[in-house]
């Protein structure tokens, strides 16, 4: 399943091509999330349990006040009495994030991690060619991927980076035409 979410992300990425949504980060977010229900929905044939939810806000039974940009799980209920299980990723966007932004996303996503046992969290700069990965000194290196996405032109330029063994690692993603 992570491989499933990690390239519906890509391709949600590529999706967003309308110079509008890289002006603000709640315009891409948006969008984005638009793009990555769809490819989760072709690819993933997710479950009517399993959701795909925009700044569900946490509440004390789970720990965290937070309000993730997005979050990947099957919410808790009568079936499944636990905050902690089935949570399989969440979202953090930020738009031409500053170090400071990139490592309080980091600790937010860590929060994630430790509290509600995300596995897989995804830091994504808006209108920046810099990931940030670099920043990040928590404890779950093996759980983050962060991806730097502008358009530059009329073109779509996507960085993405992760953590292997300690080292960051950053496959090659071609550019795409905006259009």
């Amino acid at each position: 399943m992570r491989d499933l979410i990690i390239e519906a992300t890509i391709d949600a990425l590529k999706s967003v091509k309308h110079p509008r949504f890289f002006r603000t980060e709640r315009g891409y977010h948006g969008r984005f999330y638009c793009a990555l229900q769809s490819v989760l929905d072709q690819r993933m044939s997710l479950d009517d349990a399993c959701i795909l939810e925009m700044e569900y806000q946490k509440s004390s039974r789970h720990g965290t006040g937070q309000r993730p940009d997005i979050v990947l799980h099957i919410p808790a209920g009568k079936t499944r009495p636990s905050v902690k299980e089935n949570n399989y990723a969440v979202w953090a966007f930020k738009r031409k994030s500053s170090v400071d932004g990139a490592v309080d996303d980091f600790r937010k996503l860590d929060e994630m991690f430790e509290l509600l046992c995300y596995s897989l969290g995804f830091f994504i700069n808006i209108g920046s060619d810099e990931h940030l990965l670099k920043n990040y000194t928590g404890a779950y290196p093996d759980r983050i991927i962060a991806f730097a996405v502008r358009r530059k032109a009329d073109v779509i330029e996507i960085r993405q980076a992760y953590i292997e063994g300690g080292q960051i690692i950053e496959p090659c993603i071609n550019a795409l035409p905006g259009r």
